[in-house]
């Protein structure tokens, strides 16, 4: 049996384990879960395990946005919060940042779960690049941001086709030419076919890479999926 059949079977179990905890949710009308992801997260699944000096070197000068950042920018040890005080433009983006987060006991259970490190601090310096605002109404010019990334929410939470063309159309005006965007979890690029014709269209705008990530033994955080690296042509 190939790698890539293994890779592509594992991925449907992570997203058969999405989908019924999406369905419940949905069911009992719960809110999306919001999380808090640390800089070792981050590194692992969208930066291939680099060092944190590579990373932050790599960065500097680029605008940096994190859709569907959720209680990110409140943790510590952070990306969002590592970023800023290197001087990088990182920004956070997630519709209930517009009211901000009412922390609680919970609230900061959920970032520990989901792997946050560090302190949890409501009143947490640079929120002002904290931006209430929905994956598809990006406050930023065209042809302005270099980076985009989306944890847990773009296949996972959001899988509408009509909702991720308009997504995926805001994505390519904010890009700059050679900007890219980077998704996790993600189904093979073979395993899902795009029925409409504008989805279609929009993703022919990029270039497609995929590598697997394996997973570790703490599944809950690290499931085996593919990480999608979309680069505007």
């Amino acid at each position: 049996m190939s790698d890539e059949v293994v890779q592509s079977a594992l991925t449907a179990i992570t997203f058969s384990g999405i989908k019924f905890f999406t369905g419940v949710s949905e069911a009992l009308s719960l809110p999306v879960v919001s999380t808090g992801r640390s800089f070792s997260y981050y590194r692992r699944i969208f930066f291939s395990n680099q060092t944190k000096s590579e990373i932050i070197d790599s960065l500097k000068g680029q605008v940096i946005v994190d859709v569907g950042c959720g209680l990110t920018p409140y943790i510590s040890d952070s990306m969002f919060q590592n970023c800023r005080r290197e001087g990088i433009d990182f920004y956070g983006v997630d519709p209930k940042l517009a009211d901000g987060f009412k922390f609680g006991s919970f609230d900061k259970l959920k970032a520990r779960l989901s792997g946050a490190a560090g302190n949890v601090d409501p009143d947490a310096l640079g929120l002002d690049k904290g931006i209430g605002k929905m994956a598809d109404d990006l406050p930023f010019d065209d042809a302005s941001v270099n980076l985009i990334m989306s944890n847990y929410l773009i296949y996972a939470w959001i899988n509408d086709e009509e909702i991720l063309e308009s997504i995926f159309r805001e994505f390519h005006r904010v890009l700059k030419p050679g900007g890219q965007v980077k998704i996790f979890p993600s189904r093979h690029k073979n395993s899902k076919a795009f029925k409409t014709d504008g989805l279609n269209e929009i993703m022919s705008s990029f270039d497609l890479k995929q590598r697997f990530f394996k997973g570790t033994k703490r599944m809950f955080i690290y499931p085996p999926a593919y990480v999608n690296t979309y680069t505007k042509r």
